[in-house]
């Protein structure tokens, strides 16, 4: 399921929208619980955090027009996506939750596990807690993706949050991102309402972000995989020592 909640930048016309949280459950003549004891907590994952790191990427660099993808900030100037999204890419332009824009240089390009790194020339972003343990099945979460657009020549940037949710995890053999040789990813395979543009996306579950999509199935509804954030993203340490650009690599055909 689709959530949308519009937050505005500078140039834009309107503030946040709240996104409710709605718990349901079964009404039964009974307690369900012993007297005295609280019911259990159910965990959540963090929404408003998920939107807050949430940003747009404009490629540019292969044929005329701007490829899109999805990314989140991990730190105030460091934003993980889907190496596919960058690929081939020349110049790259990073739009956040705000409205914002800043210039990125990828300065990790993996096109085995399809995971990249941009670093923004400014500090801007409000980046999401990353959780160590891997993600499991019967999860609950949200990706959250943003669309912008102009209205009455003002910039205007909507957050959809979409609903996932965690069917297994699993060693996923496939190919590399230019289909050139055999690789195998460590990940999850998720249902939820998956979209193009939507690659590069992370995976926010209860206590953080937990992997990035890359992929959707075009034979099943609803059916898309991530991958397992590698010590790359989750080490703070190996962040901050990606300070150069890398190449990106040939444009995907």
């Amino acid at each position: 399921m689709r959530r949308r909640a519009r937050r505005s930048g500078p140039l834009a016309r309107r503030g946040w929208i709240a996104l409710p949280i709605v718990a349901a459950g079964f009404v039964g003549c009974g307690d369900d619980h012993p007297r005295g004891l609280a019911p259990p907590v159910v965990e959540r994952p963090p929404v408003d955090d998920a939107i807050a790191a949430a940003v747009d990427l404009g490629a540019r660099g292969c044929g005329p027009r701007e490829h899109v993808g999805s990314g989140a900030f991990v730190d105030d100037d460091l934003v993980v996506t889907a190496a596919h999204v960058l690929a081939g890419s020349t110049t790259i332009r990073v739009i956040d939750a705000s409205g914002g824009e800043t210039r990125g240089d990828v300065v990790h390009f993996d096109p085995d596990l399809d995971l990249a790194l941009v670093r923004t020339s400014r500090a801007v972003g409000d980046p999401i807690v990353l959780r160590l343990q891997e993600a499991a099945p019967g999860e609950s979460g949200v990706i959250a993706v943003l669309r912008r657009d102009v209205e009455d020549g003002q910039l205007v940037v909507d957050a959809e949050l979409v609903d996932v949710h965690v069917r297994r995890v699993a060693r996923i053999d496939t190919t590399d991102i230019y289909l050139d040789r055999a690789v195998q990813r460590a990940g999850f395979e998720l249902d939820g309402s998956v979209a193009p543009g939507d690659s590069g996306a992370l995976v926010v579950l209860p206590g953080g972000g937990a992997g990035i999509v890359w992929a959707r199935s075009n034979q099943m509804v609803d059916r898309a995989w991530a991958i397992d954030l590698p010590s790359v993203v989750t080490d703070r340490s190996a962040r901050a020592a990606l300070t150069a650009p890398v190449d990106t690599g040939p444009c995907l055909d």
